[in-house]
């Protein structure tokens, strides 16, 4: 439930791929699709297969006078809503009837990830137009995001013919299989007053709209079990031991934070697209995690770095795992 500014983007189309050069328009659409995410109230159903799993969830992204608010509810599996603004995320659980309400400061503001950055994304992929589609009901264009190289995965994305939201996203492995898919099976444009989204919050003053969970038991947080985590600290250039050099072509960090609890730290690295995740921990036992194990389409690789645990995870190619691994340095101040 970490990265879905990623899946809130995007859905997948069951074109093939373009051959054509036609690399202008295609980055016409997802300079519209930047517009439409960030600018647009919809809300809709799609479902996500990673791996073999496939889980149905209900989304609904409203732009208040605070800010955009995004809400993630779960239709299978475990009942479970994520909540995300400006200010706070927060993880509403229902584990045999007991609400279990977990919120945490937001560090920043939404995932900078909704906003492609078309220049970027240009030096990894090549970008191209695929056919005409039908997803949720509504026209779509495919748009064709092929890679250079071995260290990344391949997209094909569709947007709404008519507004440029996405549709359906699909991840393409180097063997031209399936990593993972989200499909929207209906999508609403919304035109709500903004003065309907500031109704009271029975989890806390940051988010703007009532949990859909709650809305749905028709039923508040009175009796919840409610926690308050810290939020994650932003950690300066100078106020680390670990170094990532030579870090895999087009990759670089965009993020770096520290929990104040634990000591853990997080390191965010992306092409544009691509994400990669590493957290490094001190070990509290001689036991570490080492070697790989797979989360549906995402790869996880565990090292121990002495007396450090390091995790890296991402959906891409276990090469480029490797090599972030490879590219770690530990220095003393």
């Amino acid at each position: 439930m970490k990265s879905w500014g990623l899946a809130l983007l995007f859905c997948l189309s069951s074109a093939g791929f373009a051959v054509e050069d036609n690399s202008i328009e295609a980055v016409q659409w997802l300079e519209r699709m930047n517009r439409a995410v960030l600018s647009m109230d919809y809300e809709g159903h799609f479902v996500y297969q990673r791996g073999p799993s496939l889980e149905a969830m209900y989304l609904r992204h409203r732009i208040g006078r605070e800010g955009p608010t995004e809400s993630l509810l779960s239709l299978t599996g475990i009942p479970r809503e994520v909540i995300r603004d400006n200010e706070s995320i927060t993880v509403i659980t229902n584990r045999n009837g007991k609400l279990l309400i977990t919120q945490q400061p937001a560090s920043g503001k939404l995932s900078h990830l909704k906003s492609i950055q078309t220049e970027k994304l240009q030096q990894n992929y090549r970008i191209t137009l695929g056919g005409n589609v039908r997803i949720a009901g509504r026209p779509g264009i495919v748009i064709n995001l092929l890679p250079k190289d071995n260290l990344r995965y391949g997209y094909r994305l569709t947007l709404d013919k008519l507004n440029a939201l996405p549709l359906d996203l699909m991840v393409v492995g180097d063997d031209g299989g399936i990593q993972s898919r989200i499909m929207f099976t209906d999508l609403r444009i919304t035109d709500v007053d903004v003065l309907s989204l500031q109704s009271q919050n029975p989890v806390g003053e940051a988010s703007t709209t009532k949990p859909l969970m709650l809305a749905k038991l028709g039923s508040d947080a009175g009796d919840a079990e409610i926690t308050r985590k810290p939020a994650w600290a932003l950690v300066q250039a100078d106020d680390t031991h670990w170094n990532f050099r030579s870090l895999p072509a087009g990759f670089e960090l965009i993020r770096h934070q520290k929990s104040p609890q634990t000591g853990l730290e997080h390191f965010v690295f992306s092409d544009g697209l691509a994400t990669v995740s590493a957290y490094l921990e001190p070990l509290d036992s001689d036991t570490a995690f080492e070697g790989y194990t797979n989360l549906g389409s995402v790869r996880v690789l565990g090292r121990r770095l002495k007396d450090h645990q390091l995790t890296l995870v991402g959906e891409v190619p276990e090469k480029t795992l490797e090599m972030v691994a490879a590219s770690i340095q530990r220095h003393e101040s």
